[in-house]
């Protein structure tokens, strides 16, 4: 009979991290489960929503599978949350430093050990260019392109894990709110929607421009001020040791 072997602690914490952390593509079944409650709960017929899905089912199936990123690949933008926000990776007049990739000080792999402690650095280099936010110039030094992580250009796969990951964030608030039953118990979830029924469409690129660069100080801020809450080791029973932050990816308009 094998004797079971013990699990480090470290070990358990990271896999503990997988399990919580939010991936859409992961967790799907939990957040199919979320919206049929919530369609349930609102009147929708059992029937009707099987066969919703059954005829959705049907009518995608030729759909072409894309390579989703990893969860980890996913957590990258704290990076250049971090790089905009600490002190040692600013200039005189408080705006990003271009860092040397390697040594002491202010370097590219200390900033990502700082921001994201066992994240391979290359890897994060790499993940970066590829999506336009930084470039590495003639003398080898790293330069931030884009504030905010707003991949350019066509990233199909970078959209689309974001995408599923705001549905599995968006359900899980909506239902904590309708489940939370003491009023006085709840913490604020927050749960927004902009419409704009008067909008003239001519001004959307100067929409785009406007909110986007009040969006890339809103993230930035608030993922700083969580990571400095972090929990760094483990604790008690009720402590939760993991990441914690928030992200705005991207906005679109839709004309009707």
């Amino acid at each position: 009979m094998r004797a079971k072997q013990a699990v480090p602690a470290r070990a358990r914490q990271a896999r503990a991290l997988k399990v919580h952390r939010i991936d859409g593509v992961r967790h799907w079944r939990k957040s199919i489960d979320q919206y049929i409650w919530l369609l349930l709960r609102a009147g929708v017929p059992a029937t009707q929503i099987s066969d919703a899905i059954h005829r959705s089912l049907k009518k995608h199936r030729k759909v072409v599978a894309l390579v989703m990123p990893s969860p980890e690949v996913l957590e990258y933008p704290r990076i250049l949350t971090h790089w905009q926000t600490q002190p040692e990776y600013l200039n005189d007049q408080g705006r990003v430093r271009s860092l040397r990739r390697a040594g002491l000080g202010a370097t590219f792999e200390n900033l990502v050990r700082h921001a994201l402690p066992g994240t391979d650095a290359t890897d994060v280099l790499r993940v970066l260019s590829q999506l336009g936010l930084v470039e590495v110039s003639p003398a080898g030094r790293i330069k931030m392109l884009s504030r905010a992580f707003l991949p350019q250009g066509q990233q199909p796969e970078q959209f689309l894990a974001y995408s599923l990951s705001t549905l599995e964030g968006i359900l899980d608030t909506c239902q904590l709110n309708l489940l939370d039953g003491d009023s006085k118990k709840c913490i604020g979830r927050l749960q927004r929607l902009a419409l704009a029924e008067r909008f003239h469409m001519s001004c959307l690129p100067a929409f785009h421009e406007f909110l986007n660069k009040k969006a890339a100080a809103f993230p930035a801020e608030t993922d700083a001020w969580l990571k400095e809450h972090e929990i760094k080791t483990p604790g008690g029973r009720n402590q939760h040791v993991g990441y914690v932050g928030v992200g705005i990816h991207g906005f679109a308009a839709r004309q009707f």
